[in-house]
């Protein structure tokens, strides 16, 4: 679909469209959150995706439902980091 197809269709006809779409987004998202948590543990190294957090070690202290807990190695501090945002490190 481009452009000029968009721009031929109704006000309703978008709208629906949106809706669809994010509710695409929003299951592909649960999908990946559920996969990545299957993949953790606590104790796990893990590797943040987020420029505060760059290049540093972290390991997780807690999972909770949609987000968890990471506390950074060699440093101070924890943080509650969204589930989609962390990596594990093997």
């Amino acid at each position: 679909m481009n452009y000029s197809e968009l721009n031929q269709m109704s006000i309703e006809e978008l709208r629906n469209l949106n809706s669809m779409v994010i509710d695409v987004i929003k299951s592909k998202k649960t999908m990946e959150a559920h996969q990545v948590k299957q993949s953790l543990y606590v104790g796990a190294n893990v590797k943040v995706n987020h420029p505060k957090l760059a290049g540093k070690q972290c390991r997780v202290e807690k999972i909770n439902r949609t987000k968890c807990v990471i506390k950074v190695l060699n440093g101070y501090g924890s943080y509650n980091v969204p589930l989609s945002m962390v990596e594990v490190v093997k």
